[in-house]
């Protein structure tokens, strides 16, 4: 599809389905969820295709921005595309979120509509927007940072909407007039959500074969992508309905012709292809329009958040970094986005030796492509496998750690625990301790009393380590992480590697870095290839647009010092 990146499915069935996904921070949370929706439907014999709108995920940005019929028409192109891949000749419109509007809509244009399946829906624009900058206003609410969106802008975790199709969706309103009647249809209700039950009584009064189920696990799965569950019980269950009101039926295949070449996406300074690498890990390279880059960037998953990075970051700084000849490659590691789970590995893959591994598989990859230098970037539990990885692998020739919480896991941490915290520095705990409104939130059980004051005593226990283990060395476990610290850093110091942390002080990566190295971080000075960069203004997830500006100039002069190097 030109301009436009998809996953297809393939199966032998007559009846297809077209994913039309969320917006934004949503469409993040989701992939994996509607990968393992896809994967399920193809073996019962579904074919299925899953893609990005333009200008959303991988694909290519639409001049002068996209509108809701932009989104419409992309449902039916690819509705045209896996009809032309699998010749099935029904298709069956999923939509989740405002991505069941997209579904709607494209299906009243379809004359082969086999069916809908509608999650969470959200059919009124205006409504939409609404409660998109409701959730927007819940998370900037008590970070302390200007944040520096464009003024105006519909914003929800870090995804800035285009605003002609922001301004396009203030009038869009689907409803679910002229639906075929016994058409099946299916509702993905959210608990305690009335609008949801209610759509699917208006689609049986207008003739559908509607059924609901519950949306088990909605929530948590949109909570982020930090440990990401997965409602395998509900996947089953959505299975189970197509084949019972869209009985497979096989049908011929041998005239097919369907172009084997790998995808391109062509830009203004780059292409991207997307790879395959040791025959799982999905990953997407970008190298300069001529090819002839100086460096290469691999950029690895934090925590679960797929290979686009939160917010876009990882897709949007390689397209820039693209024009200064710089190439990148972000990837999906095991069990993330959409990347299966290794059958021999665990399921919870962040922090662990696995996930070591698929890096490792990742380099070598890239190093049968290129003779450039290979640098490693992360983010939090990213930054970790960068560092990790670096240290031991002889061809990475730089390591960009930033808001790294854990320079050194501890192996007694429950990571399941760690990775639900809400990491913040000592200093916001003190703030807000001292807040009318903290007292207010506590009197209405809004503060989570137990987990606060693990956070608190954990930083306190922090700082009386700190100051006796340069006394007591590995006697105590800090000392034996601060020794396993400098080892790595030793070993990327003998290769003349050098070693960029960023942090900021709002989410505790500064905290770590005073921990392992004072509170002036005067122990860095041991280790000459070791640049500390604090960011001010930012968060964890480095929200502010101006703040992503400067992490991509960090970036461009790392690979630029790489290259040069050689």
């Amino acid at each position: 599809m030109e301009g436009m990146l998809g996953h297809v499915h393939n199966a032998s069935g007559s009846t297809g389905v077209v994913f039309c996904a969320p917006w934004g921070f949503d469409a993040l949370c989701t992939v994996k969820f509607h990968r393992l929706i896809a994967e399920e439907l193809a073996r019962r014999g579904y074919p299925a295709i899953r893609f990005d709108y333009p200008g959303e995920g991988d694909s290519l940005p639409v001049e002068g921005g996209s509108t809701f019929d932009t989104w419409v028409a992309a449902a039916l192109r690819a509705a045209a595309e896996l009809r032309k891949r699998t010749g099935c000749s029904k298709v069956l419109y999923y939509g989740m979120g405002i991505g069941a509007a997209v579904a709607l809509r494209a299906g009243q244009r379809d004359d082969r509509v086999a069916g809908y399946v509608l999650a969470a829906a959200a059919l009124g624009g205006r409504r939409y927007l609404r409660e998109t900058a409701l959730r927007e206003k819940v998370i900037e609410d008590g970070i302390g940072i200007d944040f520096g969106y464009p003024p105006d802008s519909t914003v929800l975790a870090s995804f800035i909407m285009d605003q002609r199709l922001a301004a396009d969706l203030k009038q869009v309103t689907v409803t679910i007039e002229h639906i075929p009647t016994g058409l099946p249809a299916l509702v993905l209700a959210r608990p305690e959500n009335a609008t949801d039950r209610q759509l699917a009584e208006e689609l049986q009064q207008a003739g559908a074969a509607a059924e609901s189920l519950d949306f088990e696990g909605y929530g948590a799965m949109l909570d982020g992508v930090v440990t990401s569950p997965m409602p395998q019980m509900l996947i089953e269950s959505i299975g189970r309905w197509f084949s019972r009101a869209l009985p497979v039926e096989a049908h011929a295949r041998d005239t097919l012709e369907v172009s084997s070449a790998s995808p391109v996406l062509i830009g203004e300074d780059f292409v991207e292809r997307p790879e395959i690498v040791n025959s799982r890990l999905f990953g997407i390279s970008c190298r300069p329009s001529n090819g002839n880059e100086k460096a290469v960037i691999l950029f690895l998953n934090m925590a679960y958040a797929p290979h686009i990075g939160w917010g876009g970051l990882w897709l949007d700084t390689a397209r820039r970094l693209a024009g200064e000849k710089i190439a990148t490659f972000r990837v999906d590691l095991s069990n993330i986005g959409e990347s299966p789970v290794d059958p021999r590995g665990p399921e919870q893959v962040v922090y662990s030796a696995n996930q070591l591994d698929d890096v490792h598989a990742v380099i070598r990859h890239v190093r049968s492509q290129t003779r450039r230098p290979i640098l490693l970037a992360g983010i939090c539990s990213g930054a970790h496998s960068a560092l990790y990885a670096g240290a031991a692998n002889p061809e990475v020739a730089g390591i960009i750690s930033i808001n790294q919480l854990r320079l050194v896991l501890d192996p007694d941490e429950d990571v399941e625990s760690l990775l639900m915290a809400v990491a913040r520095p000592l200093s916001d705990y003190k703030r807000r301790a001292f807040s009318l409104q903290t007292y207010k939130r506590v009197l209405s059980g809004d503060v989570d009393l137990p987990n606060a004051a693990r956070h608190i005593a954990s930083h306190a226990r922090d700082r009386v380590l700190r100051a006796m283990s340069p006394y007591l060395g590995t006697l105590t476990k800090l000392g034996r992480l601060r020794d396993e610290l400098f080892g790595l850093l030793r070993s990327l110091q003998t290769r003349r590697v050098p070693v960029i942390f960023i942090s900021c002080r709002t989410d505790g990566s500064l905290d770590q870095q005073r921990l392992y190295f004072g509170k002036d971080l005067s122990g860095q000075k041991a280790f000459p290839g070791l640049r500390h960069v604090l960011l001010e203004n930012a968060d964890h997830t480095l929200s502010p647009p101006a703040i992503r500006q400067q992490v991509i100039r960090i970036l461009a002069d790392a690979a630029e010092e790489a290259a040069c190097r050689v």
